[in-house]
């Protein structure tokens, strides 16, 4: 797939799409439904902190179907992924997985809903550790950790730590051990 940088607002309203059309699959805690008027002005706070992508398949030019958002935080990133319903099951997680490894260039946290079978077998198969589990809403949620895949960008027990905060997972009771790279 072509993977285009998300620049301009049109872009951004695409994401928007996208995004409502998904919300039931991306929502590991409640997220609202978004406006055009509320996903621009969230676009100008954040796009600093973000790095956002559209894809196109080589096949299909012009049709976006999906997106990739990789929020930059202290020392790692959170991907979130959404994919049009029309195209599930075409291949197109897998690979935007593979990309958003890569475009982090180092730690990741994040999230995945139990019940999504499509992106939990994924995130296995790439490597990502579950660190625990929570409840939210209507379901089981994994908590994640993937150290990347840059040998030069490795993960320090400080980063763990701000990734353990991020996913409200007390430090004073984790077993440090279960994390493959440390």
């Amino acid at each position: 797939m072509n993977c285009i940088p998300v620049r301009e607002a049109w872009q951004v309203e695409l994401m928007r799409c996208i995004y409502n059309e998904n919300l039931e699959m991306l929502s590991t805690h409640p997220l609202p439904h978004r406006t055009y008027e509320a996903q621009q002005s969230w676009w100008h706070e954040n796009s600093n902190h973000v790095h956002a992508y559209l894809y196109e398949p080589y096949a299909k030019p012009g049709k976006f179907v999906a997106f990739l958002l990789l929020r930059i935080r202290d020392g790692f990133c959170t991907p979130t992924i959404a994919i049009q319903r029309e195209e599930w099951g075409s291949g197109y997680g897998q690979e935007i997985v593979h990309d958003y490894i890569e475009k982090a260039n180092g730690p990741i946290a994040g999230t995945q809903l139990q019940c999504n079978k499509a992106i939990c077998h994924i995130n296995q198969k790439v490597g990502w550790q579950i660190l625990g589990e929570s409840d939210e809403g209507d379901g089981k949620i994994d908590l994640l950790f993937h150290p990347g895949i840059n040998p030069d960008n490795r993960c320090t027990k400080e980063v763990v730590l701000n990734i353990l905060q991020y996913l409200g997972i007390d430090p004073t009771s984790f077993d440090f051990s279960i994390i493959n790279q440390l």
